[in-house]
């Protein structure tokens, strides 16, 4: 893969406090490293914690960049694919990011406008607020689905970014550069803004159960959790990090 570079071995990483998100880089916060992944096998698998087990409020957020056409490609997945195994789902969906949630079974989405594989580096947010699923690009509410939130499924599988589960030829790897992955169990709308309109930001300042780096201050394969659920990822198939980041 193209820009990438082995932890330590080039950008000069600001943190000074080893996965302590309240305190990553301080005052000094700087952002210097991302993900790139292949779209054939690439992915970070973070298992099924407890904390992530989330089934009603939640928010899901990351920076990604990619010029991927195909129909699909998974950013942040809990999904099994298989009747059962279904709970969310952030992803690209041809030229604009989608949000769904599976209740009892059934599909609830929403999609946003902006088109988000043209080679620039864009945030995006899929919240189900506990009532309605809403969609933020580059800090902006784009759509809400109203009514179409509320609790939605467990699911035994694991969260992976980069893919979901099921069979090979199901995982829809994503393609291209994902950074600053969050989740919380709470509604960020309040927040979107700030969080995503110019950016990376210290996410530490809105409590999220997991905040994976993804680079800054990780050693691969492990991408530290620097949120309070202490769920670190695990970097497979790759192991270097790049350091094309949003500016």
């Amino acid at each position: 893969m193209a820009n990438t570079i082995g932890y330590g071995q080039g950008a000069v990483n600001n943190t000074n406090a080893w996965g302590q998100g309240a305190k990553v880089g301080g005052s000094s916060f700087s952002n210097t490293q991302s993900i790139e992944l292949d779209g054939i096998d690439d992915y970070v698998d973070l298992g099924n914690p407890a904390s992530l087990q989330i089934t009603n409020t939640i928010t899901l957020s990351a920076w990604i960049k990619t010029t991927d056409t195909s129909s699909a490609e998974q950013i942040i997945a809990k999904d099994g694919v298989n009747a059962g195994t279904r709970s969310f789902i952030l992803q690209r969906l041809g030229s604009v990011v989608r949000f769904l949630v599976f209740k009892s079974g059934s599909v609830s989405s929403v999609s946003g406008t902006t088109t988000i594989n043209d080679g620039n580096w864009h945030h995006i947010m899929g919240i189900n607020d506990g009532t309605d699923l809403k969609i933020y690009v580059n800090g902006t509410l784009e759509n809400t689905n109203s009514g179409g939130g509320g609790t939605f499924d467990s699911a035994t599988g694991n969260i992976y970014i980069g893919r979901r589960g099921g069979s090979p030829a199901q995982h829809a790897y994503f393609t291209g550069n994902i950074d600053e992955v969050a989740v919380w169990n709470s509604d960020q709308s309040a927040n979107a803004s700030a969080i995503g309109s110019t950016i990376p930001t210290d996410l530490s300042t809105y409590s999220p159960v997991s905040w994976w780096r993804c680079g800054d201050g990780d050693t691969s394969p492990t991408l530290t959790d620097n949120g309070s659920g202490g769920n670190d990822g695990t970097m497979t198939n790759f192991t270097t990090f790049s350091t094309d980041v949003p500016t």
